[in-house]
């Protein structure tokens, strides 16, 4: 499909808009396509184009797209991040125009749709689980990666997914340093950098706290069927997003369900979509106090801690991809069903809201 490859995402995309648009306006010509279900920002815009009038398109809007773009770029405070983001947000605007309905996984997500005036409907559609993390346990598992990385009995902390710019890890690492002295405390770093270089800060803030040595970090991405066994490693499980950076703020982390449904505590900053779907299974932190707090008082008695562990599976069995899949299933016929409406823009009511 691309005539041209390049590492930079950006460069890639405009040159590549050509034949993306051929392609795309193929596959509407040969398969009598009736639903496009589009995403991405220039992308989504050069296959909007292509479809025009011929299908009813759906924007999946997975994430908050303009901070997400330009965070890779720039720094989202900074004047030139603020303009990155405010040309993205255009481009946004320009793809929802495209749009017949809009599904989002955050509540914020939606009501940030409809901020930026899409009129039209908005559905929720979460993120999820996948069904094998609920079948067993990986207790064993767990405990071979325990040992071959020294963690042994240390109270293991840890957090998986990618260190990227919308994390803010100094509050827990600092903890970590005033806890060291009193508590056998360790570390688990499960991922990597994505385009960024936020792994070097890290990696900057450690040796300055000189907690180093407290640390496991394999510095790598592991694949998804070892997920479980990783989470299975740690007794309490992070999400350290800055909640100040939109890409966090609208967020829907898929680590929170993945973690709930291995029944382990979880210490997340206020995501707000965390506390919309698991507020009672979530110890709240924020500052280095609220995670020193948190951790002493897990370490004095777990007991809480594991009860909300054993309700999160409970949510997270509502979550699983394959209920998603069928309600998404579900959304798209829907707009099949009615081949009057392809073209049109729906009359249904803004906020279709979703089963979960």
């Amino acid at each position: 499909m691309d005539d041209h490859r390049f590492t930079n995402l950006a460069v890639y995309y405009v040159a590549n808009a050509g034949k993306h648009y051929e392609k795309v306006n193929s596959l509407i010509n040969e398969n009598n396509i009736d639903v496009v279900v589009n995403s991405n920002l220039l992308a989504a815009y050069v296959a909007a184009k292509a479809v025009g009038n011929r299908a009813n398109i759906v924007f999946d809007l997975c994430d908050h797209f303009p901070s997400s773009a330009a965070g890779y770029y720039f720094n989202v405070q900074s004047l030139l991040g603020k303009i990155a983001m405010l040309s993205l947000e255009k481009l946004l605007k320009k793809n929802l125009g495209h749009a017949h309905h809009v599904v989002t996984p955050s509540h914020e997500l939606c009501r940030y749709v409809e901020t930026i005036g899409f009129e039209g409907p908005v559905s929720l559609m979460p993120n999820g689980v996948d069904d094998f993390f609920l079948e067993r346990k990986f207790n064993s598992e767990g405990e071979r990666i325990r040992e071959q990385y020294g963690l042994g009995d240390s109270l293991v902390i840890g957090y998986l997914g990618s260190i990227e710019f919308w994390l803010h890890m100094s509050p827990l690492l600092s903890a970590i340093k005033q806890l060291k002295r009193k508590y056998d405390i360790k570390l688990l770093i499960v991922g990597s950098r994505l385009r960024t270089n936020a792994t070097n800060e890290i990696r900057r803030q450690l040796r300055s706290l000189r907690i180093e040595e407290r640390v496991v970090w394999p510095d790598r991405f592991v694949s998804y069927h070892d997920v479980p066994f990783w989470i299975s490693a740690m007794d309490i499980c992070t999400i350290p997003f800055n909640c100040s950076h939109p890409t966090a703020y609208y967020s829907a982390p898929i680590k929170l369900l993945e973690y709930l449904a291995l029944e382990k505590p979880v210490f997340s900053t206020p995501v707000p979509e965390v506390l919309a779907v698991a507020k009672n299974c979530v110890s709240s932190v924020l500052t280095a106090d609220d995670y020193r707090k948190e951790i002493r008082s897990y370490i004095k008695d777990p007991t809480d801690y594991l009860r909300k562990g054993k309700e999160g599976k409970l949510i997270a069995e509502r979550y699983t991809w394959t209920r998603i899949a069928k309600e998404y299933g579900e959304l798209l016929r829907r707009l099949e069903r009615n081949p009057r409406n392809i073209g049109e823009k729906s009359e249904t009511p803004r906020f279709v809201g979703s089963a979960f």
